[in-house]
């Protein structure tokens, strides 16, 4: 099996990759992977305008679409931070106020769930793969557009750790944008 992911689909892919195998929990049938759009280390408040308030739309989108559901949750403060999450002006923000509230796994077996992160900062680098790309035991591709404007500049600055790695290949194409290969 090869696992394939796309923006925060390859940083799933790599931080899976990266922690099973540090642990040593790697499905023997895992036999690479590759990861196109991965900025290896996100961080919602670095993402600049306008893209951080459409972003942020795109999410208050999801949380009103689910409303009837979120509104089940009676966790004291919850409802309180998916208001301020609505209000938020961009992501960063947006992340801020949910923060509290996500699911979360430990980083080490047995991966236990747990609730909440302090806020949006934690809970990106949490998240990120560029921690765990080091560790990867099995091939990796990793293929950044230079013209992304999303992730290239966050990818460039944790590319060592990925270069660390003999298992990991990189490939930076000219053109590409976020995940807009021909």
């Amino acid at each position: 099996i090869y696992l394939l992911g796309y923006s925060l689909g390859a940083n799933i892919v790599t931080k899976y990759l990266g922690e099973e195998s540090l642990h040593g929990t790697l499905p023997k049938c895992i036999g690479g992977g590759a990861a196109m759009g991965n900025p290896l280390h996100i961080h919602s408040g670095t993402i600049a305008f306008p893209w951080n308030m459409l972003l942020g739309a795109g999410v208050k989108r999801s949380i009103l679409q689910n409303a009837t559901s979120l509104r089940k949750h009676h966790e004291p403060g919850f409802q309180h931070a998916m208001k301020k999450a609505l209000l938020a002006p961009t992501i960063g923000k947006l992340d801020d106020a949910a923060a509290p509230y996500l699911i979360r796994n430990d980083s080490y077996p047995p991966y236990a769930t747990r609730i909440g992160f302090k806020d949006g900062e934690e809970y990106w680098w949490e998240s990120s793969s560029h921690r765990y790309v080091g560790h990867v035991s099995v091939p990796l591709l990793k293929i950044s557009a230079q013209d992304d404007f999303l992730v290239f500049g966050q990818f460039q600055r944790k590319l060592n750790h990925c270069l660390e790695n003999p298992n990991v290949v990189v490939v930076k194409t000219r053109c590409g944008g976020h995940l807009g290969w021909q």
